[in-house]
C-alpha cells in the first residue's frame, strides 16, 4: 500500500521537482556516506550520524549499569530502542506544520498529542472505549476489614474477653495490638477476595458486617479480623469510569502514534547499524553496514 501510495505522489510531482527531490537525496546519501565512515559512528538515521558515546550515555542512564557490564544482546537491544528515540525526534523535528514547544521534550508531547488527537477527544470517544470493554469497568466484591495483631496466643484470647466484655475496639488495638497502625483501630482498607492472603481469606471473607473472627495464628503472629463493611460486586457506571477511560485511551492512542511516526520516520530516514564501529557484535533487527574507509 505505501509503494502504491509513493508511486501515485512520484506521478504527481513535475519533472523538475522530482529531479530537485532526487538531487537533494543524493547530496544527504554523501554526506550520509562519509559520516558513517567516522570511527565514532555506530549508526545512521537517513544523514543523521548516531555516534557511540552518545548511545552509551543513554543506555548508561537507561539501565543504570556501566555498558561494559552489559551482554551483547541486551545492548543490540538496547541499540534499536534508542533509534526508534532518535527515529521519533526526527519525526518530531519534519512535522508539519512545525510542532510548538521551549525544548525538545515539549515538542515531542504536542507532536503526540497531535498526532494522537488527544486535544480532540470527546465524551463520545470514551464511550465507544466504555462500551467495547465492559469487562474492564466491573468493581469486584470488597471488604472493608480491620485488624488486631499480637505475639502471644495470650494476648490475644485476652483481647477477646474484653471486646467480649464490652470494651470498645479501638481501646483494645490502642492498648493491646502490635499492628502498626493499632493508635487508629488497625484498619486494613478495602480489600478483594484476591488481596486477601490464603490463610485471612478463610477467616474474613464469610464473615458478615460488624462481626469478628477467632484469633487466627500465622507466621507472623495471631490476628483477630473484625468485618466494618461489605460492598457488593457491580458495573462501574460510565460517570465513575471516566478518569481511567481518558487516561486509557490517552495511552491506547499515544503508544499507536509513536508506532505510526517511528514507522513513517523508517521509511523517510532509513536506519543503519555500523557494526564494525561498535564494540560488541550487534545482534539486533536493524540493517547492518560495513564502514567505507
Amino acid at each position: 500500500m505505501r509503494r502504491a501510495q509513493a508511486l501515485l505522489v512520484l506521478a504527481l510531482v513535475p519533472p523538475f521537482a522530482a529531479f530537485v527531490a532526487f538531487t537533494t537525496v543524493g547530496c544527504a546519501r554523501k554526506g550520509g556516506t562519509r559520516a558513517a565512515a567516522r570511527p565514532e559512528t555506530v549508526a545512521m538515521a537517513g544523514e543523521r550520524p548516531v555516534t557511540l558515546d552518545e548511545f552509551m550515555a543513554w543506555a548508561k542512564k537507561a539501565t543504570s549499569e556501566d555498558p561494559k557490564n552489559v551482554s551483547p544482546r541486551v545492548l543490540s537491544s538496547l541499540l534499536d530502542q534508542y533509534l526508534e528515540e532518535v527515529l521519533l525526534a526526527r519525526a518530531v523535528e519534519a512535522a508539519e506544520p512545525p510542532v510548538p514547544g521551549a525544548n525538545l521534550a515539549e515538542k515531542r508531547r504536542a507532536f503526540l498529542a497531535r498526532s494522537a488527537g488527544l486535544e480532540t477527544l470527546q465524551d463520545s470517544d470514551l464511550r465507544r472505549e466504555y462500551d467495547a470493554h465492559p469487562e474492564r469497568y466491573k468493581r469486584p466484591a470488597l471488604v472493608r476489614v480491620s485488624q488486631l495483631l499480637f505475639q502471644a496466643k495470650e494476648s490475644a484470647d485476652a483481647a477477646v474477653k474484653r471486646l467480649d466484655l464490652g470494651v470498645a475496639w479501638l481501646d483494645v488495638s490502642r492498648e493491646s495490638s502490635v499492628a502498626p497502625n493499632a493508635a487508629s483501630g488497625g484498619s486494613l482498607g478495602l480489600l478483594s477476595r484476591t488481596d486477601l492472603p490464603r490463610e485471612f481469606e478463610k477467616a474474613v471473607w464469610s464473615l458478615p458486617a460488624g462481626r469478628r473472627s477467632p484469633v487466627v495464628a500465622t507466621p507472623h503472629g495471631f490476628h483477630v479480623f473484625r468485618m466494618d463493611e461489605r460492598l457488593d460486586a457491580r458495573d462501574v457506571t460510565f460517570e465513575e469510569a471516566l478518569p481511567a477511560l481518558r487516561m486509557t485511551v490517552a495511552e491506547d492512542r499515544s503508544s499507536k502514534a509513536v508506532e505510526e511516526a517511528i514507522a513513517g520516520a523508517r521509511l523517510r530516514f532509513p536506519v543503519t547499524v555500523v557494526e564494525d564501529h561498535l564494540p560488541f557484535p550487534y545482534v539486533g533487527t536493524n540493517t547492518r553496514v560495513t564502514a567505507l574507509r
